[in-house]
C-alpha cells in the first residue's frame, strides 16, 4: 500500500498467520521500541534478544536476551536456531552491512532487514547515487564521486565556496558527514576532510560530494516486503545537540510528526514526491540486484524551493524515528513483520493513529564529545504513565548499582497526543523526572523551532525558481565540450535554465561521463543496427527526451543525422552548434570544416548556433561567434579557437529565446508547417494574403480527405451510399435490414481531456477507438445496432500525418463496431486553438427494432442479477482528476515507467489504452432476448450510471469484491485520498458494462460473453430501492486495498 497515513484509509483483507519467534537483533532505544511493539502483538509466541550491551528495557520484555557481537552471523544465527526463531527484526545498520541478513535467510528464518546486497543503499553512499540516477528516479544534487583529490578539488571549485556537503561513502557511525559553512569553514578544511577520508578508506576509497541544499529536512520510513510498500508518517529529526538547533551534530536528540500524519511545513505534493521516490527505489533495487528489498527502507528528504530530494537513504528504522512510528502505529506489527519476511504484505492492515508524536532524549554530561558514563540513574520518581513512554539506549544494569550510563543517549521519551504541543510536553515529563547526571533539549516539537521551519519554507517557496526557467536536455556522440559552459553559466545562475537529461548513442562516449560528474540523469540509447529505421531509433530518443520534461534539445556534437519525423515533432526545439560561420561551409564536420575555411582563404571564421531543420545545416540561424583567421593557421589550430565559442553560442543563444520569449513548450504532436515562408512574406506584405498564409491550408484538407478515404472504404456494410468527401452521409436503414416499424436511436460525445495526453505524448493512433467507443457504446446500452458514423475534428493548424491517425483510428473503431464512417468534419482554425492542439467530437445513429428496445423496465424485478464485464482502463472518463494526481500530486512525467503497471509500459502508453468497444459482445445479447438492461459506466462511475437504467422502485446492490480493482484506481484512489464511494462514482473501478439479466439467463449471458473473449463477473443483484437512500450501494467497499 503506498501511502498509508490515516487510521481509515485502507482495511484490507488479512491474511491467516500462525504464532511466530521473534528475534531482534540490537541493543538500543529503537530496538526497545520494536521489541515492546513485538511483544503486544497476537502473533508473538516467543521473543527473543541478541544484542550489543545489557539493556534493561529489552530484556524485561524478552524470553531470552544474550550479549554477543551483533555482526558476526554465525552467532547470531546460532542463538536464532537455539530458539527456534522464525523471524528476525534487525535493528542497526552493522550487521545488515556485514550479511547478517543472508546468514539468517540461509538458516531458514525470514528477516525483516535487506541482504548485504541490497544494504548498500545505506552502506554506499555512492550505490546510492547511482541508482537514482541510472534509474531515471532522479531527486539528487549535484553530486561527484570522487576517487582522488584532483576530482574533489574540481567539484568544490565548481559549486563555489562552502556550497557543498562532504559525505564519506561507507558506514561512519554518523560522523562521516560535513557541511559547508556549519561543519567546514573554508575549502580547505573541505579538502583536508575529503583527503582524510580517502586515506582512511584504502586502495578502493572514495568520498561523495553533493551541492548543498537549501530546505528542511524530513524522514520517510517505508515497510517493503520486496514488491510492496507501506509509508509510515513523516517525521523530522534533530541533529543539533542544543536548543535553536545549535551545537554539534548528533545522532539525533528529538523527533516529532504532526497530527493527521504531516509535518506543518511540508506540502502534500512534497509526501506525494517522497513517497513515489521510495516506491521507484524498491523497484530500481529489484531490478538492479535480482531480488526484492525486504525490510525498513528509510528515506532522508529535503523539501526545497525546487522540490524534494534525496538526502540519503537508509536500510533500517531511524533512531529515534522509529519511537515515533511504532507509537503511531495501530496495526498488529508482528503481523507486519511477518509479511514481509513471506513477501504478503499487500493482504495485512497497515494503519496509523492521525495523532502528533514526540520523541526527546535524555543524554549524559558531557555528550556528545564524551558523555559520562557509570553515572547513576534514578527512576524512583516516575509515575507507571511516565515509565512507560521511556525507551532505554545506552544504559547498563549494574549489581548495587543500577542503572547506570554508558557515554551516548540514555533513555528516550515519546509520547502520542492530539496536537503536537501538547504531545511535546508530554515527552518533556518524564525526562524531568529522572534523577541523575543527565539533560535534554526541552524545544523539541514546541511552537518556536516547528514555526521557524514554517516560516522558512514559506521565505523558500516565494522565492521559487525564476519564471521561465527553461528545461534542456542534450545529445551528444563525443567529448561535449560546449556543454560545459552551459553547465557553468547555470550554476552562476547566469543562465536561467536547468539540464534535464543528457544522451548519447554510444556507451562509452565522455559526454556521459560529464554529466555522471555534474549528477545529471543520463542514458545510452544504442542503435540496434541496419534493421532499424532512423525513424524508429528517433521515435525511442524522442520518448526518453519527452519524458524528461524538456523544452528544448542541444544538439553537442550528435554524430546521427535526425529524421524529419524528429525535426518535424520537435520543430524549433532543437539548437545544433556548427563549426562555421553559415551558411557558409555547411554540409561538414569538425576538421573538414576548419581546412575547408582555410583552403578558401577566409579571412574570420567562428561558430554558428541554427535551429535544426531537414535539410543539414539549413535551419534558422540564432547567434554566431567569429574568431580572425590568422596567418599560418592549421585546422587544428583554428579548431582550438574556435571550440570554446561553442559553449557560449549555446548559452546566448538559450538567452536570446527567452528575452524574445520564443522558447516553446515541449512537442505536443507532429506540427509540419510547411508554409511558414509562405506566411512570413505575406505578413510583410511581399506576397498575396491568402486562406494559406492566415493559417488555413485547403491543399492539406484535401490530403487528409484522401489519405482516410481506404481507411473509411474499410467501414462500408450494407446500407452504406456514396463515399467520403460529399456535403452529406447516406445511409438505407432497410437495406440494413431494419423494418418500417425500427427506431432510430443516436448519440453523439467527445474524448475529453484524455485528448491532452494523446497531444502531450505525439500519439494519436488510439484515440479515435475512444471517440468511437463513447458514442457507441451509449447506442448498445438501448438495444440499438450502430449504423453510421460521422466525426468533427478542429484543430488550429493542420497536420496531415496527425489527422490521418487519428480518422485511422476512428475508422478502425467503426469497423470493430461494424459501424461505417459516412463523413465528417475536418476544421482549421488558427487563433481557436493552440499549435498540436485538436478537438474531437463524434456522432453516430444506430436502429433497433421495438421488441429489443432497452430498458426493459416492465421485466425487470428484485433479483435480478448485475452481470459486470471488465473495462480496459479508465476508458475516456475522469481524466481531469486523472491528470491532476498522475502529473501533479505524484509527480510522474509522460514518459516515465508507469507505477501502477506490472510491465515497463510508460504513464502515457498506459492512460492511452483505448476504451473497450462492446458492440460485438453485448448486442448479440440484445437480439436473443437476453438482457433486461444495460448500463454503460462513464462519468460519473458505478454509482451514477446505474440508476439511469433502473425503474425508481429498484436498487442495486454491487459486491465490490466479485472482481478485482485495477491497479490503475488503486493509484488513483490513494494518490488523491478517495475513499471507495468516491471512486466509484467518477471512475469505471475496472467494469465498463453492467447488464441486467434474469436469474435464469445469468450462466448463458455468462457463457456467451466468455465465447467473446470478454471478462464477466456478477456483481451483483436488484433489489428493492429504500426511500432516501442511494439506489447503489457497495457492499465490502472496505476490502479494495489502494495499493
Amino acid at each position: 500500500h503506498h501511502g498509508n497515513s490515516h487510521r481509515a484509509r485502507r482495511r484490507p483483507r488479512t491474511t491467516s498467520m500462525g504464532p511466530q519467534r521473534f528475534l531482534v537483533v540490537g541493543s538500543n532505544a529503537r530496538e526497545h521500541a520494536i521489541a515492546r511493539k513485538l511483544r503486544e502483538s497476537k502473533l508473538c509466541a516467543h521473543l527473543s534478544c541478541f544484542a550489543s550491551s545489557n539493556n534493561p528495557g529489552i530484556r524485561n520484555v524478552c524470553d531470552a536476551f544474550a550479549v554477543g557481537k551483533i555482526t558476526d552471523g554465525a552467532a547470531v544465527v546460532a542463538f536464532a536456531q537455539e530458539h527456534k526463531v522464525t523471524v528476525a527484526v534487525v535493528g542497526p545498520e552493522g550487521p545488515l552491512e556485514a550479511g547478517v541478513a543472508d546468514a539468517l535467510w540461509a538458516a531458514g528464518v525470514q528477516v525483516v532487514g535487506p541482504k548485504r546486497d541490497l544494504a548498500q543503499l545505506e552502506s554506499s553512499k555512492a550505490f546510492t547515487r547511482d541508482l537514482l540516477i541510472k534509474n531515471g528516479i532522479g531527486a539528487c544534487p549535484r553530486y561527484c564521486t570522487a576517487t582522488s583529490m584532483d576530482m574533489a578539488r574540481d567539484f568544490i571549485k565548481r559549486v563555489g565556496p562552502l556550497n557543498y556537503v562532504v559525505k564519506a561513502d561507507g558506514l561512519c557511525g554518523g560522523k562521516g558527514v560535513k557541511v559547508g559553512g556549519e561543519h567546514l569553514d573554508s575549502d580547505a578544511e573541505a579538502l583536508a576532510f575529503c583527503e582524510e577520508l580517502l586515506a582512511a578508506g584504502g586502495a578502493d576509497a572514495c568520498v561523495v560530494l553533493e551541492e548543498k541544499l537549501v530546505g528542511e529536512e524530513f524522514s520517510l520510513m517505508s515497510f517493503c516486503d520486496g514488491t510492496h510498500v507501506a509509508h509510515m508518517p513523516p517525521i523530522q529529526d534533530h541533529k543539533r545537540a542544543h536548543e535553536g538547533d545549535t551545537g554539534p551534530n548528533t545522532g539525533g536528540m528529538g523527533t516529532y510528526s504532526g497530527a493527521n500524519c504531516s509535518l506543518p511545513f511540508i506540502s502534500e505534493q512534497d509526501l506525494s514526491c517522497a513517497r513515489a521516490i521510495t516506491e521507484s527505489v524498491s523497484r530500481a533495487l529489484r531490478r538492479k540486484c535480482g531480488e526484492g528489498y525486504k525490510g525498513i527502507l528509510y528515506g532522508g528528504f529535503m523539501a526545497t524551493a525546487r522540490g524534494v530530494y534525496v538526502i540519503e537513504y537508509n536500510a533500517r528504522f531511524g533512531d529515534p524515528e522509529a519511537m515515533n512510528a511504532l507509537a503511531l502505529l495501530e496495526s498488529d506489527f508482528g503481523e507486519i513483520c511477518a509479511a514481509i519476511g513471506a513477501g504478503t504484505l499487500k493482504s495485512v492492515p497497515v494503519t496509523f493513529s492521525a495523532k502528533a508524536s514526540c520523541c526527546v532524549y535524555a543524554v549524559p554530561e558531557g555528550y556528545p564529545a564524551a558523555g559520562v558514563k557509570g553515572a547513576p540513574i534514578d527512576t524512583s520518581a516516575l509515575s507507571p504513565d511516565q515509565a512507560s513512554a521511556l525507551y532505554y539506549a545506552a544504559v547498563d544494569e549494574q549489581p548495587g548499582a543500577g542503572l547506570v550510563t554508558t557515554g551516548s543517549r540514555a533513555i528516550a521519551s515519546c509520547v502520542t497526543a492530539d496536537s503536537l504541543d501538547e504531545a511535546a510536553a508530554l515527552a518533556l515529563a518524564p525526562l524531568g523526572a529522572l534523577k541523575g547526571k543527565l539533560w535534554h533539549r526541552k524545544d523539541i516539537g514546541t511552537e518556536a523551532p516547528v514555526r521557524k521551519r514554517v516560516g522558512h519554507m514559506m521565505a523558500l517557496r516565494r522565492a521559487v525558481a525564476r519564471p521561465g526557467c527553461v528545461k534542456l536536455a542534450v545529445l551528444g556522440s563525443t567529448r561535449g565540450s560546449a556543454l560545459q559552459p552551459v553547465l557553468e553559466a547555470i550554476a552562476a545562475g547566469d543562465l536561467n535554465a536547468s539540464v534535464e537529461l543528457v544522451v548519447s548513442n554510444k556507451a562509452e562516449a565522455p559526454i556521459l561521463a560529464r554529466a555522471a560528474l555534474h549528477g545529471l540523469r543520463h542514458a545510452c540509447v544504442p542503435s540496434t543496427g541496419k534493421e532499424q529505421s532512423r525513424e524508429a531509433y528517433d521515435r525511442e530518443l524522442s520518448a526518453l527526451v519527452e519524458g524528461s520534461g524538456a523544452q528544448m534539445i542541444l544538439a553537442v556534437g550528435w554524430m546521427r543525422i535526425l529524421s524529419p519525423w524528429f525535426v518535424q515533432r520537435w520543430d524549433r526545439r532543437i539548437l545544433n552548434v556548427h563549426p562555421s560561420l553559415l551558411p557558409e561551409f555547411a554540409g561538414g564536420m569538425d576538421l573538414a570544416v576548419h581546412k575547408a575555411v582555410l583552403d578558401a582563404g577566409a579571412s574570420v571564421s567562428g561558430c554558428t548556433v541554427h535551429f535544426v531543420d531537414e535539410a543539414v545545416d539549413a535551419g534558422e540561424i540564432v547567434v554566431q561567434e567569429s574568431v580572425d583567421v590568422l596567418p599560418g593557421d592549421t585546422p587544428e589550430s583554428l579548431k582550438a579557437r574556435v571550440q570554446p565559442l561553442e559553449g557560449k553560442a549555446f548559452v546566448a543563444a538559450v538567452r536570446k529565446l527567452q528575452r524574445a520569449q520564443q522558447v516553446l513548450p515541449p512537442p505536443t504532436s507532429v506540427n509540419r508547417d510547411e508554409d511558414s515562408a509562405t506566411a512570413g512574406s505575406a505578413a510583410q506584405g511581399t506576397g498575396p494574403i491568402t486562406y494559406r498564409s492566415a493559417g488555413v491550408d485547403i491543399d492539406a484538407g484535401d490530403a487528409l480527405v484522401q489519405r482516410i478515404k481506404p481507411a473509411c472504404a474499410r467501414t462500408k456494410r450494407p446500407g452504406c451510399f456514396g463515399s467520403v468527401g460529399g456535403f452529406g452521409g447516406l445511409f438505407d436503414a432497410q437495406a440494413a435490414g431494419y423494418s418500417h416499424d425500427a427506431l432510430l436511436c443516436a448519440g453523439t460525445d467527445g474524448v475529453g481531456t484524455k485528448l491532452m495526453i494523446a497531444q502531450a505524448a505525439g500519439f494519436h493512433d488510439h484515440i479515435g477507438i475512444d471517440l468511437v467507443a463513447m458514442v457507441v457504446n451509449d447506442l448498445v446500452v438501448q438495444g440499438a445496432e450502430p449504423l453510421f458514423f460521422l466525426d468533427y475534428f478542429a484543430t488550429g493548424k493542420l497536420s496531415v500525418d496527425a489527422g490521418a491517425a487519428i480518422v485511422a483510428s476512428i475508422a478502425k473503431g467503426c469497423e470493430e463496431s461494424g459501424c461505417a464512417l459516412i463523413g465528417g468534419e475536418t476544421a482549421e482554425m488558427p487563433g481557436m486553438y493552440g499549435p498540436g492542439h485538436y478537438d474531437l467530437a463524434g456522432f453516430a445513429v444506430g436502429a433497433v427494432e421495438r421488441h429489443n428496445l432497452l430498458p426493459k423496465l416492465d421485466l425487470m424485478a428484485p433479483g435480478d442479477k448485475l452481470v459486470g464485464v471488465t473495462s480496459s482502463g479508465c476508458h475516456s472518463n475522469g481524466y481531469s482528476l486523472v491528470r491532476k494526481l498522475v502529473f501533479e500530486v505524484a509527480g510522474l512525467t509522460w514518459g516515465a515507467p508507469a507505477p501502477w503497471e506490472a510491465n515497463a509500459r510508460t504513464v502515457s502508453a498506459s492512460l492511452l489504452t483505448p476504451t473497450k468497444l462492446y458492440v460485438k459482445s453485448c448486442l448479440p445479447l440484445v437480439q436473443n432476448g437476453l438482457l433486461k438492461g444495460m448500463a454503460h459506466i462513464t462519468g460519473g462511475g458505478l454509482v451514477e450510471n446505474i440508476p439511469r437504467v433502473l425503474r425508481d422502485d429498484l436498487a442495486a446492490d454491487i459486491d465490490v469484491t466479485s472482481w478485482a480493482l485495477p491497479p490503475i484506481f488503486a493509484f488513483l484512489a490513494k494518490t488523491g485520498r478517495l475513499d471507495a464511494r468516491e471512486l466509484a462514482r467518477t471512475f469505471n473501478c475496472g467494469i465498463g458494462m453492467v447488464l441486467i439479466v434474469a436469474p435464469a439467463n445469468e450462466a448463458k449471458v455468462l457463457e456467451a460473453l466468455a465465447a467473446t473473449g470478454e471478462q464477466a463477473y456478477t456483481i451483483g443483484t436488484i433489489t428493492n430501492r429504500t426511500e432516501g437512500v442511494h439506489p447503489v450501494s457497495l457492499k465490502n467497499a472496505d476490502k479494495w486495498v489502494f495499493a
